[in-house]
């Protein structure tokens, strides 16, 4: 579009947002020592993930983008799985282009030009209706009303595109492109303010902070209406719309659903079986059921039920009930839980290594939010060595004992390897079975290292259904399930300077019951979510 031309000369740094990199979750832990209350999170910047983008042009325009258009966008860093945290965020020069030609293929649209001719009451070039046309964007794409530094701009775009001879689509087309490319729509904003300590998000701030954690969208109406009316500083104004929004099950379900895909890292699993939608979507159907029905969410581990396909029924050793999604009672099986769905059991096994190390580290880092480093370079000649040595035919637990006998890798395997064993008798797309392919007997079960157990000694299992009770019942789990809940709520990582806070709400969290209906309320009523430092 000819009018574009002339954007980056109005908007001037305003448009520097866009090759930015985006901010950090807040300064380094040590830097001053952590309260005991924990520390506020710093005012952030976050872009709008791809679903996020689409989600809210189709709420805000009437627009639906097709999955080739969104497919121009670069894909982001996940961040411990989530595709939408912030400090996983980079913009490229792909991303400029990229938002430009969307924007482009937006205004384009038939429900562009429908979306101002009902709200914008004039219909000509003039600058009073230039205001107006400004007003009714900037609130809808920005999510807030516009003050005069943040109008200025766009009005002087409106004017210059006029003087050189654009008609009134024309005119308002090169506003809207214009908008859909700036920091204010494409990014979530939170003013950096100086003084000392902290201060409360305002209630545009909270509405979309809201909106976005519980819808992946922009605010709609009501919640737009409680912004303007001063009801988001007050937990009991949040608490309304949450349970508003939580009521509408078919966003509840879809939440759910991309909790579940970025936290078993289910978008990543190959298709060499043509199974990946079935394992997907079971895995999706079962966690979203149950969070619909309120059920405590770390009772999910050992929960005894599966939702399988005809094919995976088949694959996971039960008799098929048909070939749609179907819920399996496999408690006596001892197969059941949110660990054992066949789709989180592909997810933690999609990486490099054996499945052991794979299935480890994702327990270690995902359920109890711990970290290990990469083994040093100096350490990879021995590592070949070892690998070199191993059996063509043991199985995968035989060379993890042998490793653990191996002074320079126990130090770091024995943290999490024991937590996978358990998990033998699945392959790598969660499919059952007693030997593998070289006839060595798998066996069930392992045990829980000290550090994670949070004992004095290892914690053996002799099943996963010890397993998942060992699990539950763990301190460190149920503080690293609120961590992950919040980091999803948020879109941003927490550090160590937020332990406290994340304690405080894992327990509040447990006596309420434990649901997600429990997280959200807990979490979005809290000053992690409510409160931001000033910069000093």
């Amino acid at each position: 579009m000819r009018w574009l031309v002339l954007f980056g000369l109005l908007l001037g740094s305003a448009c520097s947002g866009l090759i930015m990199p985006p901010a950090g979750d807040g300064p380094d832990d040590d830097d001053e020592r952590i309260p005991p209350e924990g520390r506020a999170l710093a005012p952030l910047a976050r872009r709008l993930h791809p679903q996020e983008y689409a989600n809210t042009v189709r709420d805000v325009l009437g627009v639906t983008l097709t999955a080739d258009e969104l497919a121009r966008l670069p894909v982001d860093r996940p961040v411990r799985g989530f595709a939408h945290v912030a400090s996983g965020q980079t913009v490229l020069p792909d991303h400029v282009r990229a938002y430009a030609a969307l924007a482009d293929a937006i205004v384009a649209r038939p429900a562009f030009a429908e979306f101002l001719a009902a709200r914008v009451g004039c219909d000509d070039t003039s600058p009073a209706c230039a205001r107006e046309l400004v007003d009714v964007l900037g609130e809808a794409l920005f999510r807030r009303p516009l003050e005069d530094a943040s109008r200025a701009p766009f009005v002087a775009l409106h004017a210059e595109v006029v003087e050189l001879g654009a008609d009134v689509a024309e005119a308002r087309a090169a506003v809207g492109a214009a908008m859909l490319q700036s920091p204010g729509f494409l990014y979530l904003l939170q003013d950096e303010r100086t003084g000392e300590g902290t201060r409360a998000l305002d209630d545009w701030e909270m509405a979309s902070q809201i909106s976005y954690a519980l819808r992946a969208s922009a605010p709609d109406e009501e919640l737009r209406r409680a912004a303007a009316a001063g009801e988001l500083q007050d937990p009991a104004g949040i608490e309304r719309q949450i349970d508003r929004l939580l009521a509408d099950d078919a966003r509840l379900r879809e939440l759910a659903a991309r909790f579940l895909r970025d936290w078993a890292r289910l978008e990543s699993l190959p298709d060499d079986d043509g199974l990946r939608a079935e394992l997907v979507d079971a895995a999706s159907a079962y966690y979203a059921e149950r969070l619909a029905r309120g059920e405590d969410l770390l009772g999910l581990l050992g929960d005894g039920q599966v939702v399988l396909t005809g094919e995976l029924a088949r694959r996971y050793g039960v008799e098929s009930r048909g070939e749609g999604l179907e819920s399996y009672d496999v408690a006596e099986l001892g197969r059941g839980g949110l660990l054992l769905q066949p789709g989180v059991i592909a997810g933690m096994t999609n990486a490099d290594g054996g499945e052991i190390v794979a299935r480890g580290l994702f327990l270690q880092t995902q359920v109890f939010c711990g970290e290990t480093p990469d083994p040093p370079a100096s350490l990879q000649e021995a590592i070949d060595e070892f690998v070199a040595e191993q059996p063509a035919d043991a199985s995968d637990r035989q060379i993890a004992e042998a490793r653990l006998e191996r002074a320079q890798c126990a130090r770091c395997h024995a943290q999490f390897d024991p937590l996978a064993y358990g998990f033998e008798r699945f392959d790598h797309r969660g499919a059952y079975r007693t030997m593998d392919e070289h006839g060595n007997e798998l066996g069930t079960d392992g045990w829980v290292p000290l550090a994670l157990a949070g004992e004095e000694a290892d914690v053996p299992y002799a099943d996963l259904s010890e397993l998942a009770g060992l699990l539950s019942g763990n301190a460190r789990v149920q503080r690293c399930w609120t961590e992950q809940q919040a980091e999803m709520l948020l879109g941003r990582a927490l550090e160590d300077a937020q332990a406290p806070q994340v304690a405080a709400l894992s327990e509040e969290v447990a006596a309420a019951g434990g649901t997600y209906q429990d997280h959200v309320r807990a979490l979005l009523t809290h000053d992690l979510f409510r409160r931001r430092q000033v910069v000093e």
